[in-house]
């Protein structure tokens, strides 16, 4: 650990080694380094991977094992429950992980029974449609902040590229409609064309002889030393690209001048409208397709269409800003628009304004609800959890310690394994914040400066930001499209946090805002490790089971509850995992026993009429063995949310209603109380009938 007095601020605690963060750990659970460790991973999926795994987490408890459990780690769906039990843990009056002390809930209590050992699982299962909770929290107040978070976005980026344009046709780089260019360009007919297009003209034609002469060059350096040609075609491509980029923005803003000299004043708004509003219709149409698993494979023609979506919407904004910009007559105006820009753009904390905020709001006050909340069963603001910090968390108990599991986004990293990859694996406890890109900071000091700390509502809604530019499920998917990420970026269209880089001990006085480091998210570039501001996102973007840091930990036993939507048992996020820990840790996990393999939970594997009918497995569970590199085993026990025999009527019943039932879309985060129940259920009927089976 560095420690470094600077005799202001005390001591600077930062670590680079994951080794040093694992020990500190240990010491705070109360167990050394000879001494088996077990854990519960609880995967993402929204509010169907919380309620199933509410249920795993109540079938431990009934079989008196979730006391044993000595690390919880969560990512964003898992993290909803998984944040709940750390904060009624926190809370005190039933604080312990034992049957007579659970906070959340009893078995065998009614919810009209007058007694109150269910209120908080009544409260959580009656308020899980949480996004529109009532009291003036509907549809269309969601709505409504969507639309702000675009329209501010809109705003800022609209007037800063309106000034830019008024600068260029006061250089006469572009011409207002009609007039001639007044440079003396030496282009044949130059008084027709505008500088833009002159410029982009002589820059092909010089492009166009750079070719001709660097084949040329090429022979002359195989003459001198061979060894040359080599760092010469590496610089010729980056020339040559960094060229043809320059002429296409070119002959974007000179087109500007001729369309609108063709359509007129009226004909040039609508086109202008049309096209931006074309951009963000579309984009927003594929993006919610992709949301959708069976949909989610993108073709030649869907490429084709976010690219288009993505011209439209920059395309439009241009020919809005070259319009506006004609129009300003007096330097005056060019001086309140910058005076707007320097206001809403450094001042603004994008944090605060986007939809982030409204998603941490609305999962804080069901998961983490004040206990007045509680007791009238009544939604309210969660006053408690806004304000207490992260660092708080897990002293009393101090098991099972919370491991929040987040993804930094890291897509322009110098680093190779992390720009493939989009990121690394980012955490968030009560003792340490960080990730193996950046180094950890002690919570008790990190986001300190210029913010109050990381607070567990904050921390818990960052990891289920699954929406945001740059990143998807595994490093994949449409989002991760530079297209798609800069329609995103340009609408602040995200559920990400910026947060301050471990890394560094000071920061910039001011909150991360539009032009600092938004523009990083809308130019597509300076998203690394080594930035003063870092942008996290949901877990599961770098691994969407929770199991990569428990490896880590080389844990003896894992139980993992896997509720991610997996419709046709592709077990995905489970290869990813298996992957990334054989990869990054050396540690190989093996479903080698034929009794308890992962063709066991696949649908139809059991055999009847009824099985056929519900498409029933053998069990929902599977053991694998993990090696790992210290030659030391491990365990690892797989639930999957999977239909079986003898389950509870009520839920195959739901399986008649809801044939997608149990691999409904993440994107459904609306349920009702027969909905979150049905998974509940299905989660501690599995780990009962697991445990039932398997000695651990």
């Amino acid at each position: 650990m560095v420690e470094v007095n600077d005799g202001k601020t005390g001591k600077d605690h930062y670590v680079e080694n994951a080794n040093e963060v694992i020990e500190k750990e240990r010491q705070h659970i109360g167990k050394n380094n000879k001494e088996n460790l077990s854990g519960l991973a609880l995967s993402g999926g929204g509010i169907r991977s919380a309620a199933f795994g509410l249920g795993v987490i109540q079938g431990l408890l009934a079989g008196d094992h979730l006391k044993k459990v000595d690390y919880l780690s969560t990512v964003s769906g898992g993290g909803y429950i998984g944040s709940a039990l750390t904060w009624f843990l926190y809370k005190g009056g039933k604080k312990g992980t034992i049957k007579s002390e659970f906070p959340l809930g009893r078995s065998g209590v009614g919810d009209r029974q007058g007694i109150n050992e269910n209120a908080t699982l009544n409260y959580i299962r009656q308020h899980c449609n949480y996004l529109l909770p009532g009291k003036g929290l509907d549809m269309v107040s969601m709505m409504a902040v969507v639309i702000r978070s675009m329209f501010i976005s809109l705003f800022v980026y609209l007037t800063m590229l309106t000034i830019g344009m008024y600068c260029l046709l006061k250089l006469h780089v572009i011409d207002r409609p009609g007039t001639v260019n007044p440079t003396g360009c030496p282009i044949p007919c130059s008084g027709q064309i505008n500088f833009s297009i002159s410029a982009a003209i002589v820059l092909t034609v010089l492009v166009l002889l750079f070719i001709l002469m660097s084949s040329l060059f090429t022979k002359m350096l195989s003459i001198i030393d061979s060894s040359l040609i080599y760092r010469w075609f590496i610089f010729n491509q980056k020339i040559m690209g960094w060229a043809w980029k320059i002429v296409l923005g070119l002959l974007v803003l000179g087109s500007l001048q001729y369309v609108s000299q063709v359509l007129g004043t009226v004909p040039q708004a609508i086109a202008a409208c049309g096209s931006t509003i074309a951009g963000v219709v579309m984009g927003l149409l594929r993006l919610k397709r992709d949301q959708d698993p069976k949909k989610s494979k993108r073709g030649s023609v869907e490429n084709i269409l976010i690219v288009v979506a993505a011209a439209l919407l920059i395309y439009g904004m241009l020919f809005i800003a070259y319009t506006l910009a004609n129009n300003i007559k007096c330097g005056w105006t060019i001086v309140c628009l910058s005076l707007l820009v320097l206001i809403f753009g450094v001042i603004v904390n994008l944090n605060y304004v986007g939809m982030y905020r409204m998603y941490r709001d609305r999962l804080m006050e069901t998961f983490l609800p004040d206990t007045e909340s509680v007791e009238d069963n009544q939604w309210n603001p969660a006053k408690e959890a806004d304000k207490t910090l992260l660092e708080k968390m897990c002293d009393n108990p101090r098991r099972p310690y919370h491991l929040i599991n987040t993804h930094i986004v890291l897509v322009d990293s110098p680093t190779s394994k992390f720009r493939g990859r989009g990121g690394d694996s980012f955490t968030l406890s009560p003792l340490f914040c960080g990730s193996d890109a950046t180094g950890w900071r002690e919570t008790a000091e990190y986001m300190k400066k210029g913010s109050r700390g990381m607070t567990l509502s904050t921390a818990m809604a960052i990891s289920a930001a699954a929406v945001n530019p740059n990143s998807g499920v595994a490093g994949q998917g449409v989002t991760r499209n530079k297209s798609v990420s800069l329609l995103m970026s340009l609408l602040n269209i995200r559920t990400g946090y910026w947060a301050h880089n471990p890394e560094k001990r000071y920061h910039s006085p001011f909150p991360p805002n539009f032009i600092i480091p938004g523009l990083m998210g809308v130019l597509g570039s300076g998203l690394k490790e080594n930035g003063r501001s870092i942008e996290l996102t949901d877990g599961g973007h770098f691994e969407n089971l929770a199991l990569y840091e428990l490896i880590r930990r080389r844990l003896s036993l894992i139980i993992v509850s896997d509720a991610g939507a997996d419709p046709d048992f592709q077990f995905g996020d489970l290869a990813n995992a298996i992957e990334r820990v054989r990869v990054d840790f050396g540690a190989n996990i093996k479903f080698n026993d034929p009794e308890f393999n992962l063709e066991h939970v696949l649908p139809k594997s059991e055999k009847g009429l009824m099985a056929r009918k519900y498409k029933l497995a053998k069990r929902g569970f599977a053991i694998a063995s993990i090696e790992y590199n210290d030659g030391s085993e491990g365990r690892l026990i797989y639930l999957k949310t999977t239909l079986i025999k003898d389950l509870p009527a009520d839920i195959y019943g739901y399986k008649n209603a809801n044939p997608l039932f149990p691999d409904q879309p993440t994107s459904d985060q609306f349920f009702d109380e027969s909905q979150f129940e049905a998974y509940r259920e299905l989660g501690y009927q599995l780990t009962k009938k697991m445990l039932a089976t398997v000695k651990i």
